[in-house]
């Protein structure tokens, strides 16, 4: 080996460090980015081979070691669109709305909404006109844009992990929530036990159709000859705008209910009726009137309450994540359902994944596929428990997930790195002098 070859090694030797110095610089940068994963240098030695009277140069060679899977430090945010995973996974992207680009992962929960084309959208009034016009979408995406992939729920609102992935739109008109007729309703009031034969009193309620339109009516109660006797019969709110058809309502003035208090002034446990309205422009209503908190004592009317269920439409006016990753949708006509589920994808070897800017991961021969699980999976039962107790990870709602550098550990790395460099730098030197002392000698 020629002596200009010894420079080779020393070379080698900073080179590496300087390799090094730019993997700490990198995870010192980037300590408070959200999703970083730290890497850091190994080093691979070279040996010389001798082949016949010749021998080749030997050295170092720096080798990157990410730590993708160890976790990072989790921040508490004021940013509904922010979630962090705790455990293992990652988060799953596409580079297409459509899914048909490639899919990345991450662990950069600092989600936002990304505007991506319009669509039509049809809107019924209570008069039986309409208006169609258009809307905005908007996704839900990384801080690269890319377009955040979870399932849908099925026809019984459950989740599973055979379903196909989409991108999550979440605009105000992505979403509706269909009206429910009432089927139930519960009246409380008292009627005075005092009241003179023919006295009436009115209770106003109102209940919903088919279609989610709100009718209103009166039950109006009658005083009767008989001690504690009372009719009750169904009429149009005098003051609304429902006008019933009091030829098919039941009960209709002409074949009212009669009710019958005992001493106490009750009625007869689980007392209730059957209710049933027709309107003049033909919307009726069906439903069971639960009268077991009426009352007859005293000599003064009050009317407690009147509730029911069922619901107008409603359209979606906010949203947020659960701790199963689910993304909920609050409506406002008062339904809460669960809109879509993140998967969390998991890797034998999350070490292995192929590194990518903007905090991105993509799969390669080390880390294996992906397997997209389901956090709190109702159907997987391990030793006879609901998974939640294996699970592999768990969502932290309005959280963000930092870098998991560790600063301590990247100074003093920085300190072993530099008096190894010195020592190269060292070498490179001495090798320097003695060339050109050498070339100075003269013969």
């Amino acid at each position: 080996m020629a002596i200009y070859g010894a420079f080779a090694s020393p070379i080698a030797g900073m080179l590496a460090q300087s390799n090094a110095f730019g993997a700490i610089s990198q995870n010192i940068t980037n300590m408070n980015t959200g999703g970083y994963k730290a890497a850091n240098t190994r080093f691979s030695t070279v040996l010389a081979s001798t082949f016949g009277q010749n021998k080749d140069i030997g050295g170092v060679l720096p080798l990157n070691k990410n730590y993708i899977a160890q976790q990072g430090r989790v921040i508490s945010t004021n940013n509904p669109l922010d979630l962090a995973i705790n455990g293992k996974g990652m988060f799953v992207l596409n580079t297409e709305l459509d899914g048909s680009g490639e899919t990345i992962y991450t662990r950069d929960g600092g989600f936002g909404i990304r505007k991506n084309g319009t669509s039509s959208k049809t809107v019924s009034y209570d008069d039986g006109t309409t208006q169609t016009y258009n809307v905005d979408n908007g996704y839900l995406v990384d801080k690269n844009g890319h377009y955040v992939q979870a399932w849908e729920p099925d026809a019984n609102g459950q989740f599973t992990t055979s379903s196909s992935l989409t991108s999550v739109r979440l605009d105000d008109d992505a979403f509706d929530s269909e009206a429910a007729a009432t089927t139930s309703t519960f009246v409380a009031a008292n009627l005075p036990a005092e009241s003179d034969t023919g006295d009436e009193h009115v209770t106003r309620a109102s209940a919903y159709t088919d279609d989610g339109s709100l009718k209103t009516f009166e039950l109006v109660w009658t005083r009767q000859a008989t001690t504690q006797t009372w009719n009750m019969h169904i009429r149009s709110d005098l003051d609304g705008d429902s006008s019933v058809d009091s030829a098919t309502t039941v009960p209709a003035s002409s074949s009212p209910v009669t009710l019958t208090f005992d001493s106490d002034g009750h009625l007869p446990a689980d007392s209730s009726e059957t209710i049933a309205i027709t309107y003049t422009d033909g919307k009726t209503l069906s439903f069971d009137l639960d009268i077991n908190d009426m009352t007859s004592l005293g000599s003064s009317f009050q009317y407690y309450r009147f509730d029911k269920d069922g619901r107008g439409p409603g359209t979606l006016s906010a949203f947020h994540f659960d701790d199963a990753g689910q993304i909920v949708g609050n409506f406002t006509n008062g339904v809460e359902r669960a809109l879509y589920k993140l998967p969390l994808a998991t890797f034998v070897n999350a070490d292995g994944l192929e590194v990518r800017q903007g905090n991105l991961f993509a799969e390669s021969v080390n880390s294996g596929e992906a397997i997209l699980r389901q956090v709190k999976d109702p159907a997987v039962v391990v030793n006879g428990a609901n998974q939640e107790k294996h699970e592999y990870a768990t969502f932290i709602p309005s959280s963000h997930e930092l870098s998991n550098t560790n600063l301590e550990q990247e100074f003093s790395l920085m300190i072993i790195t530099q008096q190894a460099y010195n020592s190269s730098a060292t070498v490179f030197k001495t090798l320097d002098e003695m060339t050109k002392t050498a070339s100075e000698l003269k013969v």
